[in-house]
């Protein structure tokens, strides 16, 4: 995000009319090991720092960073939980989330966190993660079936049409569910979840864009032919880069292995430390497979009910 002269005016003030230096410090140990005020300011220790001081270089300093939402997202926590036992009343609070929204973020109450707000710009990182950082993420891949011969049977103009559909309806469902579609290549591409129920979000937009595809196959498909898809869902570390074509990982590795070699025609195969955090409900639409490998995975396939 990029910060406002106002935002950095606002948090200079908060801190600096809120808590003593030491408390200041305790907070900026929190984002940066070992902080040390004195060291960052170049002020001998024997000379005592002026609260303005301290907080206008502790907010350079996460500024340089990129790092201003953790300082807002730990002083929001303080304002609610207080800091080593002890109530801490955080000035200018509202003021300061009237300008982080005019920026384009929000603060969500579910995640405890500053992201940025979807209705306004929606970028690969939710606004918050950094180039070259290490998270932890589910991805949903999708592979349509067939598409060599579907791109033999129609004209180019049907095809680009029909994937484009198939495309915004993928992007839709994951959207909805606070993903992000981080790479399509006309026939197939793959999503990311990030947040906390990041497991179950992937999964429940995998089975809905299956089912939301059954009926755009009875009601709206243009071409003769039934638009099928593979799909599949892992969860692991990845480096993130806002430009995803600089993502090299094993996580992913892993993912378009499961869809390419597991995976069949109208199902999901998600890995087993994606079914671990499902929970009975979710669970219980899922089957055992053992790979040729000896490995297992697990399989959704869409049923009419009995």
């Amino acid at each position: 995000m990029k910060v406002s002269g106002k935002l950095q005016r606002l948090v200079i003030e908060s801190l600096s009319q809120s808590m003593p230096v030491q408390t200041m410090v305790r907070l900026a140990r929190l984002i940066f090991k070992d902080y040390d005020i004195y060291v960052q300011t170049g002020i001998p220790e024997n000379i005592p720092i002026q609260k303005i001081d301290a907080a206008r270089q502790i907010v350079n300093d996460v500024m340089a960073r990129d790092l201003m939402l953790k300082l807002l997202e730990i002083l929001v926590k303080v304002s609610r939980e207080g800091i080593m036992g002890r109530r801490l009343t955080i000035r200018l609070l509202p003021q300061i989330f009237k300008e982080v929204e005019a920026l384009g973020v929000i603060y969500k109450e579910e995640y405890e966190t500053f992201v940025e707000n979807d209705s306004v710009v929606m970028t690969k990182g939710w606004g918050l993660l950094h180039d070259g950082d290490i998270y932890d993420f589910s991805f949903l891949r999708i592979d349509i079936v067939g598409n060599t011969q579907l791109v033999r049977e129609y004209t180019r103009d049907e095809i680009v049409k029909t994937y484009s559909r198939v495309k915004k309806l993928f992007q839709v469902i994951i959207e909805k569910r606070n993903g992000r579609l981080w790479e399509w290549e006309g026939d197939g591409g793959f999503a990311a979840f990030y947040f906390s129920d990041k497991n179950q979000d992937s999964v429940l937009c995998g089975i809905e864009f299956s089912r939301e595809l059954f009926l755009y196959n009875i009601l709206n498909n243009a071409l003769k032919n039934p638009i099928q898809v593979r799909m599949a869902i892992h969860t692991g570390p990845c480096q993130f880069y806002q430009n995803t074509k600089e993502i090299k990982n094993d996580t992913l590795l892993r993912l378009e292995k499961l869809e390419s070699e597991y995976s069949e025609p109208d199902t999901i195969f998600i890995s087993p430390g994606v079914y671990s955090d499902l929970g009975g409900k979710l669970e219980k639409l899922f089957d055992a497979v053992e790979t040729a490998r000896g490995n297992t995975v697990y399989r959704y396939a869409l049923k009419w009910g009995k």
